[in-house]
Order: structure tokens, then sequence, then C-alpha cells
């Protein structure tokens, strides 16, 4: 082959491996770039770089010339780094020189003054001799990940100071396996163990619920084999023996996770301990409890004791009513009183003017009374008294009265009179009445009557005016020989 000709096919297959290395160039600048790493050869010897990559000096916002010339001093790369992170880099680097490698993660501050967070690996390569020569290096800007692993740090904190605060804890639990695929730390909490202990203490669905107390297990077993059938969410409550031997009321919700195919695969579901809460409601319904007793109670005695007013209003009204009796009736025949008498004559007085009709006082005096009360005594006495006072009233109509004023001295009110004669009929009978013999036990006893008489308005207005012209009138009867009637100021009627 002519020179001219070799020289262009070299020159043409330079070209090609140019255009190759600079194709992979790219595409390593490119994946630096999207990775966010880049890589540089350091000088162990005198502790500079030697040459990095564009994604090298892109992590610390230089080009690869200002990298080349500010860490070329040792003092600069120390200086770039957080102050917080320095020892701790300058310990794994010095520990390169003999393991070789090291892999670190630290803080730079950027000429920009942004703090970004590496990865840095390092590998060193060593003279025959053993002795370092060089060493190559790769670093990655972590940041991001740093700030998202920092979220679910925090999202995780905060999820087990939740749960903590609130006494939940979340599951997920595998059905094909049964066993759990994962437990919080609340979970675990709840239960009394620790998470490791929990998971390998369940390998089915019967040591899942052995800790389940017995008065719930059948429940809590029915809705676990259902829920595995149908998927279908559930919520429950029931209490579980710890392993400390403590009974707590756990409430559980689940609900199932399907794969593609619409087969259950997982469940997940949230539980919280309610025994507190459980502990106030049994003290809520025996505080209830007591009080519903304590009401009863009271109002049993508020009944009884209105019951105990009731039958002392009763008997008060009754005392009220015997004394308002007493203190106008006699009390052995149970005629009205004198008091009774002069109000009743009061009224008999205001019909007659009214019906301009003759009203009549008759005053009446046993005759006789006092030697059958001294002989047979004071009871024997009494029952004379109310002997006489039963014939009396069984001689006068219902509008009439009849009141006893003391001893054997009874008054008669006559209301309406049509005339005298009746007044005189009536006067008669009575003292045929009252003659009558006595039978009282054994004895047998006669007493008489004399009765004095007095008309409205002919001998009087007013009650005064005719029950002391009635007296009068009675007195004159006793006088001309007893056992009769007369008005005032006439003569005896025979």
């Amino acid at each position: 082959m002519p020179e001219s000709g070799k020289y262009q096919t070299d020159l043409a297959r330079l070209r090609a491996e140019l255009d190759a290395l600079r194709h992979r160039e790219s595409l390593l600048d490119a994946t630096e770039q999207v990775a966010s790493i880049g890589h540089c050869e350091w000088d162990y010897e005198n502790d500079r770089i030697l040459s990095c990559s564009d994604g090298y000096a892109r992590i610390f916002n230089m080009s690869i010339e200002d990298v080349l010339e500010r860490h070329s001093d040792w003092k600069n790369v120390i200086e770039q780094i957080h102050p917080d992170d320095r020892e701790r880099y300058l310990r794994s680097y010095r520990s390169q020189r003999k393991s070789g490698s090291h892999e670190i993660e630290y803080r730079i501050i950027r000429n920009d003054g942004e703090i970004r967070h590496l990865c840095e690996s390092g590998v060193v390569v060593f003279n025959k001799d053993g002795s370092v020569k060089e060493a190559f290096g790769l670093i990655q800007d972590v940041t991001q990940r740093r700030s998202h692993e920092r979220d679910l740090e925090n999202r995780d904190a905060l999820a087990q100071q939740v749960e903590a605060l609130t006494d939940i804890g979340h599951f997920i639990f595998n059905l094909k396996s049964e066993s759990y695929d994962y437990i919080s730390p609340g979970f675990a909490r709840i239960h009394g163990v620790s998470i490791e202990t929990y998971l390998r203490s369940v390998r089915s669905i019967e040591d899942d619920i052995s800790d389940v107390h017995p008065e719930d297990y059948q429940r809590v077993a029915a809705i676990y084999r259902k829920h595995g059938e149908d998927g279908e969410p559930y919520h429950v409550e029931y209490r579980i023996h710890r392993a400390d031997g403590a009974e707590r009321w756990i409430r559980e919700q689940c609900t199932a996770l399907r794969a593609e195919s619409g087969e259950i695969e997982q469940s997940i579901g949230v539980l919280q301990d309610i025994t507190r809460q459980k502990n106030i409601e049994r003290s809520l319904r025996n505080a209830r409890d007591s009080m519903e007793v304590i009401v009863e109670q009271r109002t049993q005695e508020l009944a009884d004791t209105v019951k105990r007013l009731e039958k002392e209003i009763v008997e008060r009204e009754k005392i009220a009513a015997e004394l308002d009796f007493l203190a106008n009736h006699d009390a052995l025949t149970g005629l009205p009183s004198l008091r009774l008498c002069k109000d009743r004559l009061n009224q008999s007085l205001a019909e007659a003017r009214r019906n301009r009709q003759l009203s009549a006082v008759m005053f009446l005096d046993l005759d006789g009374f006092k030697p059958i009360n001294d002989s047979y005594g004071h009871e024997f006495g009494d029952l004379v008294l109310k002997a006489i006072a039963d014939r009396i009233t069984g001689e006068i109509r219902e509008t009439d009265t009849v009141a006893r004023i003391g001893g054997d001295e009874f008054v008669i009110i006559l209301t309406s009179v049509p005339g005298v004669a009746v007044v005189e009929r009536i006067a008669k009978n009575l003292i045929r009445q009252i003659i009558r013999p006595i039978q009282i036990e054994k004895a047998e006893v006669s007493v008489s009557a004399s009765i004095g008489i007095a008309l409205y308005p002919k001998n009087g207005t007013t009650t005064e005016e005719l029950i002391r012209a009635a007296d009068k009138a009675m007195y004159g009867v006793k006088n001309r020989g007893k056992n009769n009637f007369g008005f005032i100021e006439t003569e005896l009627v025979s």
C-alpha cells in the first residue's frame, strides 16, 4: 500500500477512536449530571488534586480550572469541608493510606455559601514498594437524598410520637404467609413486647389471636376469618392479655389490599389501646347506676315524705276540724254550742227579715235533772242528757237548730215559722217526748222540761234580745209549775 494510503487509513482510524472517546466522555458527563456524581485523581504524596471531571467541579459549583487551582492546596480542601465534619473526614482520609480505600459522607460549604451533603468513595494505587502513589475518588451529591431521609426520619419520629400520645399502632399483615410484614413501635408497645419478639411469635392466625381474651376469642376469630374470605373492612373492640399479664382493651380497624388480579394479599390496619376510655366508661356507668339508685332512694324517700306530709295534713285537717267542731259544738251531745247557736240565729233572723216571716227562739231547761245527777252520778247524768238531746233533735225540722248552752239548758231556733201555732205544736211535742221515762241499764228515770219562747220581731230583733227574752219566759214557766211552755209577756199555755 502506498504511504499516502496507509496514512489516510491510520488517520481515519484515529478519528474514529477519537469520536468514540468523545462519545464516551459525553456519556460519562451526562451520567455524572444525572446522578450528581463526579470523579477525580488525587496525589496522596502531596495532598493535592491532579485532575477532575466536569461533574466533580459542578458539585463544588466551580469550573475544572478553579477546582484544580483551589484544591492544589490541602488547606483549602479542608476549609471547604463543614467544620463539624472535618475531624471525621481527616480520620477517614488517613485510614485510607493503610486500608487502600475509604467511604464517607460529609458536608461541604460551597463558594456560594450553600451546604451540600456528599458521599465520597476513594481507592488508593500503591507503588511496587508499597508506598502510596495516587488515589482515585468518586463523589456524589446526596443532599436531596439526605433531605428525603430527614423528612422520612421526621415523619417516622412524628408518627411514633403520635402513636405514643394517642396509644395507637399500625400494621401490615400478610394473609398468605399469615405473618406480619410490618408492625409499628406503637403496635408493639400496646402488646407489651418488642417489635422483633412479636414478629417472631406470629406464624399463623392462631398465633396472632392467642393473646385475645377467652370471652372475645371466638368473635375476633370469626371477624378475621370473614375478612380473609371477602376482604371487607372491619371494626372490632376486644380485650387482650399482654405478656406481663395486664388486660387491655383494643379497638382495631382494618382494610384489605388486593393485587392486580383482585386476590387479597395483605391487610393494613390501625389499633388503639382504649383501656383508659373503657375504664372511664365503666366508671361513668357505675356512677350513673349509683346515681340512679340514689335518685330512686331519694324519690322513694320523697314519696314517703309526701305521704307522711299528706297524712299529717289529713290528720291536722282532721284535728282542725275536730277543734273547730269542739269550738262550735258541745262535746257531750255533739249539738251546736252557744257560739254557733248565735251564728245560726243571726242567719235565721236575716232570712226572716228577707221573707218577712216569724222566727222563734226556745229556751229549754230540764226539770228534776239535778237529783238524778246527784243520785246516779255524772256519767249517768251525761247519758240522760244525750238521750234528751236525741229526743229534742227528733222533734224539730231539718232547717231548725238545737244547741246545748250549758248544764241541762238548751236553745232551739225555729227558722221561717209560718205562724205561732207551729211554734206551739213543736213545744207541746217536745214536752211530751222529754217527759217519757228514760231506761239506762237497769235504772229508769224521768225528767220534764220548762220552755220559754220569744218571737221575732215581736219580742226582739237581735240575737241577744231574743235569747234573753226566751230565758226570761222560761223562768216564768218554772215559777208557774214547770213542765210546760210559755211566751214572753203572755199567759202560760196549758
